[in-house]
């Protein structure tokens, strides 16, 4: 059985992410730290058949509720891929620190994602709710 704060990621969500990543490294030279970091964090991942990963880890197009630690600031977000982030319809990008962070991640795990400003955030994972969109990258 899988430790509850191992990082699990799906072979789908991972083979997307890989050629997603590909992409970003050439074409966009802003996002090229942003793409290393989540290609670092994959090579540290467990990456599990897509049938075999549990129902309460964090995919990409999941809805995940978390708190901001301390004060307790709830926030729902879905972890989306770069084009179709949107902050304002709460679709945040896999590529951005707190996306980053929650890639298969379950609930009751703490993570803290360096923010751009150099400030460090803590949020706890409340609620995973993973959705019919399976889209590729």
């Amino acid at each position: 059985m899988a430790n509850h704060h191992e990082l699990l990621v799906s072979a789908c969500d991972a083979g997307a992410l890989a050629l997603m990543l590909g992409e970003r490294r050439r074409n966009r030279a802003l996002e090229a730290a942003a793409a290393d970091a989540l290609a670092n964090l994959l090579m540290e991942a467990r990456l599990v058949p897509d049938e075999a990963l549990p129902a309460d880890r964090v995919t990409m197009n999941s809805r995940v509720t978390y708190e901001e630690l301390p004060g307790g600031a709830r926030r729902s977000v879905v972890l989306s891929y770069p084009l179709e982030a949107d902050a304002a319809a709460g679709r945040v990008s896999v590529l951005s620190p707190v996306g980053m962070s929650l890639l298969g991640r379950a609930p009751g795990a703490v993570v803290e994602p360096p923010m751009p400003d150099g400030r460090r955030l803590r949020i706890r994972i409340l609620d995973v709710e993973r959705t019919a969109l399976r889209e590729a990258a």
